[in-house]
């Protein structure tokens, strides 16, 4: 176990000759708003795996380093949680990763498969899962959960390669280097503000104007609370509380009470804040959200139609290639696209930029804007363009 900051530092400097390694961490998220992270794993390429404690680990800066070294491939699995726990630690926004799960997308796998799944198909290699549960935070740790966390890292570089190897007789190399630069996007660790969020809480969908106020000013008050005393939502308000103080609310701050999903306890600490939010969110100081209907403003009556119909094309298209639909886009974002046909903003479609755009976004804005058609291919069953 990696404890101190010299070892750290030679993990990393280890890691930048090999050129690429892979990464996993384990974590215990149960009684805190963040993930408390127990243990980092690195896999090198020949088979060997480091655990580093992440506890006794006071400065981070050289691992921070390592993840935003462009020079080293950082390969996950399912990357996104990973590389905000770590991003949170390290304070580093990650560079050149590769993410195992969403480049099976491009080899005819689906872009959600395990890693369990992956690594047999591709490597004929089996993972324990029994330790998935396990305490990360207990020391010392178990023999097996020492085994099932260097397994999880220790054929990342082969898994890699043999991804690439498949991408490569497909021609779709550039086709995963575009997509793997989705993670170095700092807005993907930045949190959001709490007063930009329309909290969605059950039971709140019958609310006056003022009520739904008063919902998000106490939610914004929670969601900060949270994160500054680290502690689920749950524990600073109930979404049972959020509803009850919106739709009943006290006429003054003495005529608070208890209530489910807020203790005796826990109003005699928070009364004057509670009620300070309840206040704000009476007199409406809050910033105007966009909150999205279920219909679009703009929608006529054959848009969903037309939705059908390029979702029509773009699992066909999909399934021909062997590519993940779920890679391309998803339904809300290809009805977005139907609702801005006539002079879209690149910018905001990602289906017509980088490879979705060459793969089948051009196509798909043709179709909609009346250029071309669709046929049904008598040999394989499938939509394609005519």
């Amino acid at each position: 176990m990696i404890n101190d900051r010299t070892a750290l530092e030679e993990v990393c400097r280890a890691a930048k000759n090999a050129g690429a390694v892979g990464i996993d961490t384990e974590f215990i998220w149960n009684r805190s708003f963040y993930p408390s992270l127990g243990v980092v794993q690195v896999g090198y390429p020949d088979g060997e795996a480091v655990l580093i404690d992440a506890p006794e680990i006071k400065d981070w800066a050289p691992f921070g380093e390592l993840m935003h070294d462009a020079g080293v491939i950082k390969i996950l699995h399912d990357a996104q949680q990973d590389l905000t726990i770590l991003q949170r630690v390290c304070g580093a926004y990650p560079r050149n990763i590769f993410d195992t799960q969403r480049s099976a997308g491009f080899i005819g796998k689906q872009s959600t498969i395990s890693l369990r799944e992956i690594l047999k198909q591709l490597l004929k290699v089996r993972l324990d899962k029994t330790e998935t549960q396990s305490d990360w935070l207990a020391r010392p740790l178990t023999e097996a959960q020492v085994r099932y966390a260097e397994d999880d890292v220790r054929n990342s570089v082969l898994l890699m390669n043999r991804i690439l190897e498949k991408a490569d007789a497909l021609g779709r190399r550039e086709w995963i280097a575009d997509e793997m630069r989705y993670y170095e996007q700092e807005s993907l660790y930045q949190e959001s503000d709490p007063d930009a969020i329309m909290p969605r809480v059950r039971g709140s969908g019958a609310l006056t104007h003022q009520q739904r106020n008063i919902l998000r000013s106490l939610a914004s008050w929670r969601e900060t609370t949270a994160r500054k005393r680290n502690l689920p939502r749950a524990f600073i308000l109930s979404d049972d509380a959020l509803v009850v103080l919106s739709k009943k609310t006290p006429a003054t701050k003495d005529a608070l009470r208890p209530i489910r999903g807020l203790s005796e306890k826990a109003l005699h600490h928070n009364r004057e804040m509670i009620w300070e939010a309840i206040e704000r969110g009476i007199a409406g100081d809050l910033p105007e959200i966009n909150v999205q209907s279920s219909a679009p403003r703009s929608a006529d009556e054959g848009y969903e139609a037309r939705v059908d119909f390029a979702l029509a094309y773009l699992k066909g298209t999909c399934i021909r290639a062997s590519v993940d639909p779920a890679l391309v886009a998803n339904r809300s974002e290809v009805t977005a696209l139907v609702l801005d046909t006539i002079e879209p903003d690149l910018k905001t479609h990602r289906i017509l930029n980088g490879w979705r755009a060459d793969f089948c976004g051009k196509v798909l804005l043709d179709l909609l804007q009346g250029q071309g058609s669709l046929k049904i291919d008598p040999k394989l069953n499938l939509p394609t363009q005519a």
